[in-house]
């Protein structure tokens, strides 16, 4: 039995655990919402990374949720949804800029982070998975960047990680497409499978003696995670590999849509599904997701990443398609959104009469090559 103490309570939805081996437990605690992120949660959050990043007594950091249907289901778009019906888009914008800068300090952080992503790790869930260097899934893990089906868009980092994935990103982000935990392995969105259980993958690493470890603290978890690291059957994505890379080339909007949607006579439920997706989202949703994808190609730093997102989120939450994408899926749950009418489905067609014009010179250059504006 290794001895812990309780530290101060930072949120009453957040657990903090303190080991005398150096480790720290932080656990989100809401499970009646699967652990979605509000901005009270986020600025909590963001205080407890702060203060263990430069103690000394901290050496490295366990992170989950204290239930195994969802590690983070994504941000509580419900809330967003009522201050955008409020009139207080400043407070809707607030939340989207300190969830970016939680994302953007777990990206640079300097002592090794362990994320323990069981069950739905979505949204904004898989953004704070994606940051940190040592991301576990199950046999029960269900990952996905799915804003097309409530009219957002794949932001908290999505733009990069995406992107870094090719075809298979933009696929992902298009389609809102869920994986398995063999699917996010396959293209590292996970660094481990684990089939043993939390407490046996837990009770291994924090009796870990570092002193074992000449090469630093991150070797040592490299070495334990990998001893205990389950290799499992292909999932739907790796058996759809083939159809990814031939309907997603990235060249031209029109031609990836038109050939997604052909999908619908595929043979793979999960392709099929994908289609339907597809076909059944926020237009905008889609157009701004594509185009993203080609502005993350271009190759930009986390920090460049986030600042761009947060003035795209700006736009997206005054898109009418977010507000009734929410009502219609997570509201009255009838699933028939009605989405904002388009003239043709074209990137011009769908955003040229809102264009998401910023303050990056790069982005509303993508812009302006695509005719937007």
């Amino acid at each position: 039995m290794i001895e812990k103490v309780e530290l101060h309570q930072y949120h009453s939805d957040i657990l903090v655990e303190k080991y005398i081996n150096g480790w720290v437990m932080i656990r989100l605690n809401r499970p009646k919402t699967l652990h979605a992120l509000d901005i009270s949660l986020v600025t909590a959050l963001t205080q407890i990374f702060t203060d263990f990043q430069y103690d000394d007594q901290v050496s490295a950091i366990w992170f989950d949720s204290t239930t195994p249907k969802a590690f983070c289901a994504g941000g509580d778009v419900r809330k967003l949804r009522q201050l955008i019906l409020e009139d207080d888009e400043v407070g809707a914008e607030s939340f989207f800029e300190k969830e970016y800068a939680l994302d953007l300090l777990l990206h640079s952080y300097i002592k090794p982070i362990v994320v323990w992503g069981e069950g739905y790790v979505m949204g904004g869930g898989l953004g704070l998975f994606m940051a940190a260097p040592f991301r576990l899934v199950t046999p029960s893990s269900r990952l996905a960047m799915p804003e097309i089906n409530i009219g957002l868009y794949p932001d908290v980092g999505a733009s990069r990680f995406l992107a870094d994935r090719g075809s298979i990103g933009l696929f992902t982000g298009l389609t809102g497409s869920i994986m398995t935990s063999a699917g996010a392995y396959a293209i590292g969105w996970a660094t481990h499978i684990c089939e043993a259980s939390r407490d046996v993958v837990l009770d291994k690493l924090l009796n870990i003696c570092w002193e074992d470890y000449p090469a630093g603290k991150f070797r040592a978890l490299d070495d334990v995670l990998n001893s205990m690291h389950c290799p499992v059957a292909v999932g739907p994505l790796q058996s759809s590999l083939d159809a990814i890379h031939t309907v997603c080339r990235g060249n031209y909007f029109e031609q990836d849509y038109d050939a997604i949607v052909g999908l619908s006579e595929a043979r793979s439920d999960w392709l099929r599904q994908a289609s339907e997706n597809l076909q059944k989202g926020s237009p905008a949703t889609v157009a701004i997701t594509w185009l993203l994808w080609k502005w993350g190609r271009q190759g930009h730093s986390w920090a460049e990443v986030f600042a761009l997102e947060k003035e795209i989120s700006a736009w997206k939450i005054r898109h009418s398609d977010f507000v009734e994408g929410v009502r219609a899926r997570l509201i009255d749950k009838d699933l028939s959104p009605q989405w904002q009418s388009i003239q043709e489905y074209t990137l011009v067609g769908i955003l040229a009469s809102c264009p998401p014009v910023t303050t990056i010179e790069s982005w509303n250059s993508l812009l302006k090559q695509y005719d937007i504006i």
